[in-house]
């Protein structure tokens, strides 16, 4: 070993820091993402991971539908 590599050995060692996760932003108006967001918001309350990611999985994989989408007109 040089003394270049154990000089730069102990940065590789140093734990990776992880951003805070953003969120998921509920479609206003939208009764799944209402119902998910009172179901995410008690989680948080009582500590539940695993049903605070479930939550916002559903608000983020959710279908919706945008004013620019074209709508199928009944033949």
């Amino acid at each position: 070993m040089t003394s270049e590599t154990t000089a730069t050995t102990p940065a590789l060692r140093a734990p990776a820091l992880r951003a805070p996760a953003l969120e998921p932003v509920p479609v206003d108006g939208c009764p799944v993402c209402t119902a998910a967001v009172t179901k995410r918001e008690a989680a948080r309350r009582l500590g539940g991971v695993v049903s605070l990611r479930s939550t916002n999985d559903v608000i983020s994989q959710h279908p919706h539908r945008r004013a620019t989408d074209a709508k199928e007109v009944a033949a």
